[in-house]
């Protein structure tokens, strides 16, 4: 080796070993001050945060009406003799909630004080010990979104929402309510994913790494802001507990959800009048436009939205109002929220290929319990189908036809014809073009089998759906009132 090379590796090796005495002493010293310092402006901005959010996030209480358990006990022999049951013993539950009026408007989950219909009473506790009994109750299922009224002397500490559009995957945030009932609590982690579609709640979330366990539903999700990113709603779980995934409904959606609560006491949403579907890659490729781009609709519902703009069944929508369409689930979000009282547009591609075309549409109100009727269904138009309201599908008879193109031919039942997107049908997996075979355990084959068995084989639990969808038989659970 020449000398000017041994030169160079024992002055290499020199400033390899100084360093590692340097670092050795700065360890004898004490920590790394320039590392200590940036951990600390993390550690502070993480304090901050959080005190910033704790005032306004609420602890919600599910008690049984004390008043009703005690009357109950009055009718007792000896009754006079028995003491008054203690308030701390009928609490049954409950969950987080965060303020975002001064005057006293909480929001939450729908589940966290959906028991209050059934006669149990709600109330809200501040970090500070303050608490307050629930005024009044309004909340919307769909979104799982819910306003809790209070009444307070004097304004109470809010927090406000942040715009879920402008999040981005790897940004800080702080998970902030009452896991397991036990009081405020802080866990931090990041924004794991947006738009994450969870098929059995029909909804798109923004997910997190930040614990979420039982009780912190329904509160805030917040940025190192202390801005409202989110509202904690659910977990992905095998044993019921934080395993590290964790979903919150997007501020912007809860925003525009409680709104509406507090100015109209309902969610109104606006609908297409058509069933959406995805475009697959191999469709995407020789349609020549990119991956996870535009959904196809299906034939439009009779005097829709989609009709009345002169939509075609097999349309590509492409964008709405300049706004990419990467999904069904993502393009129903956007539908749903839009301004009713103004023209949009839509970019569609028709026919399989050549130049994207502008379409001016007035979307509309969803009415309730809304079933649409396709417009080219010459049975429908004779009137040979059964409109089901309250599971939100639309049946009609089978043909050997429609049985050989579900790929069902020696099967029995009856054909879904519309299953509309957001009612409870199309929530718990069915879809336009399945076959029901069973309802309840019993053989349907006509309209009166089907009303019949739906009637008399509801239970608290719903009813059992059996269904064939591409050749695959599946079961499901419906709602039902006995």
């Amino acid at each position: 080796m020449k000398t000017g090379k041994i030169s160079a590796l024992l002055l290499a090796l020199g400033v390899s070993f100084a360093y590692a005495s340097a670092q050795v002493q700065s360890g004898q010293d004490g920590v790394d001050e320039a590392a200590f310092e940036q951990a600390q402006r993390i550690s502070q901005a993480f304090h901050q945060t959080a005190q910033h959010s704790l005032p306004a996030t609420v602890k919600i209480v599910v008690r049984h009406g004390s008043n009703a358990l005690n009357d109950a006990k009055s009718k007792l022999p000896f009754a006079d003799l028995l003491p008054e049951i203690p308030d701390k013993s009928l609490i049954e539950g409950g969950g987080s909630g965060f303020i975002v009026d001064p005057s006293g408007i909480v929001v939450t989950n729908n589940h966290v004080v959906a028991a209050s219909e059934l006669g149990k009473t709600i109330s809200v506790e501040l970090n500070d010990g303050r608490r307050f009994d629930a005024k009044k109750i309004v909340r919307d299922e769909k979104a799982d979104v819910a306003v809790v009224l209070i009444e307070s002397s004097e304004p109470l500490p809010c927090l406000t929402f942040a715009d879920s559009d402008l999040v981005n995957i790897g940004d800080w945030a702080l998970a902030i309510g009452n896991p397991f009932m036990l009081g405020s609590s802080v866990s931090a982690g990041v924004v794991s994913a947006k738009e994450r579609f969870v098929e059995k709640d029909a909804k798109l979330f923004i997910q997190t790494d930040a614990a979420i366990n039982p009780g912190n539903s329904g509160g805030p999700l917040v940025n190192l802001r202390g801005e409202v990113v989110g509202i904690n709603t659910a977990i992905a779980s095998n044993n019921g507990a934080y395993q590290g995934v964790g979903f919150a409904i997007p501020s912007n959606v809860a925003r525009w959800a409680y709104r509406q609560l507090v100015e109209k006491g309902k969610v109104e949403r606006a609908f297409l009048g058509a069933e959406i579907s995805s475009v697959s890659y191999d469709e995407s490729r020789r349609l020549g436009i990119p991956p996870q781009t535009g959904v196809r609709i299906g034939a439009p519902f009779k005097e829709s939205p989609a009709a009345k703009a002169g939509l075609r069944s097999n349309d590509v929508i492409l964008e709405l109002d300049g706004k990419k369409v990467e999904s069904p689930e993502l393009f129903s979000a956007m539908v749903e929220r839009v301004d009713v009282t103004h023209d949009h547009t839509l970019k569609v591609l028709r026919d399989s290929g050549g130049v994207p075309v502008d379409f001016t549409i007035r979307f509309e109100i969803k009415p309730d319990n809304y079933v649409g009727v396709p417009m080219t269904e010459k049975m429908v138009e004779k009137g040979a189908h059964y409109i089901d309201k309250s599971w939100g599908v639309m049946l009609i008879l089978p043909t050997p036809d429609s049985l050989a193109r579900l790929g069902a031919d020696n099967a029995e039942g009856l054909v879904v014809l519309n299953a509309t997107p957001g009612g409870a049908a199309y929530r718990a997996g069915l879809r336009s073009g399945s076959l029901i075979t069973k309802v309840g355990g019993r053989v349907v084959k006509t309209f009166d089998e089907y009303e019949t068995a739906k009637a008399e084989t509801a239970s608290d639990d719903g009813v059992e759906i059996e269904f064939i969808l591409k050749k695959e038989t599946k079961t499901i659970k419906l709602p039902a009132k006995k």
